[in-house]
């Protein structure tokens, strides 16, 4: 990787009236992987696994509509309409085909890419995706959106740790700036009552994985209090690649990163290897 390709290229990319911020590193002969951040998340939280996965790649994140700096979508964001603006995302950075790696709704996201369009996905990293499962935990979807300080912040984000030491101050604070971004709480709320209308997830996802069409990985946390692992239970165990991660909450990316970075490019190797 050249120092040039080091440095993270952040840009608005237009998808007709959807503007969407795009932030992108690394170069290399390997398939491009697409990061997929979760409800309330940003591009800016795949910084670090961004560095790391672009040492052999191009590693493309993304603000999803609502989010970060991507526009609010003009009509109800549906998971189905999500998914299509992630679509949209990979064809309008010329990428026909890519490894994609999906956190929480991000994993919800990347199962629906492959429902619809097996042909652009290489390969699904999913960490405590959403759509395996009925459960979610409003208290802390709801506490997410609407705490306005950052006390309140940090005790919803609580919920999501399995050590809550691990969210401090500064990142609560910086959590209720975002929120008080003119238009971001309407955003979320909209996606809130859209993918998990009355408390209950709307897409149920789980034949994606009966038969998938690609390699997959799934990694969760043993404390996950915000989407239960007990979602994982009866699917098809994958060629093993099913990874349960104690001492760990909704977080693993953060929670247990090396642990995270090192699966998750061990199976990006193997799925590319003869």
């Amino acid at each position: 990787m050249t120092k040039q390709d080091a440095q993270p290229q952040t840009f608005l990319l237009r998808l007709g009236e959807q503007v969407v911020h795009v932030r992108q590193a690394g170069s290399g002969p390997s398939l491009p992987l697409l990061l997929v951040h979760g409800f309330g998340g940003s591009a800016a939280n795949w910084q670090l696994s961004q560095r790391v996965y672009a040492a052999n790649r191009r590693v493309i994140a993304f603000d999803l509509p609502g989010h970060g700096q991507s526009t609010a979508l003009a009509e109800p964001p549906t998971l189905a309409r999500l998914t299509q603006v992630t679509r949209l995302v990979l064809d309008g950075l010329g990428v026909s085909k890519a490894h994609i790696l999906g956190h929480s709704l991000g994993g919800g996201i990347a199962l629906s890419v492959l429902q619809n369009a097996p042909a652009q996905v290489a390969s699904l990293s999913l960490l405590a995706p959403a759509g395996l499962g009925g459960e979610v935990n409003m208290a802390f979807i709801t506490g997410f959106v609407e705490a306005r300080n950052a006390a309140d912040m940090a005790a919803v984000m609580a919920m999501a740790v399995y050590d809550p030491q691990l969210i401090g101050r500064k990142v609560a604070e910086l959590l209720v700036e975002a929120r008080a971004v003119p238009g971001a709480r309407a955003a979320l709320r909209a996606i809130a009552q859209t993918c998990f209308p009355n408390g209950v997830q709307a897409n149920d996802l789980r034949p994606v994985l009966q038969n998938p069409p690609c390699p997959v990985q799934i990694i969760w946390g043993e404390e996950d209090r915000v989407l239960p692992v007990a979602h994982a239970q009866g699917l098809p165990a994958q060629g093993g690649r099913q990874h349960v991660l104690a001492r760990t909450g909704h977080l693993p990316q953060i929670e247990q990163m090396n642990t995270v970075h090192a699966l998750v490019r061990e199976f990006l190797h193997g799925c590319e290897t003869p």
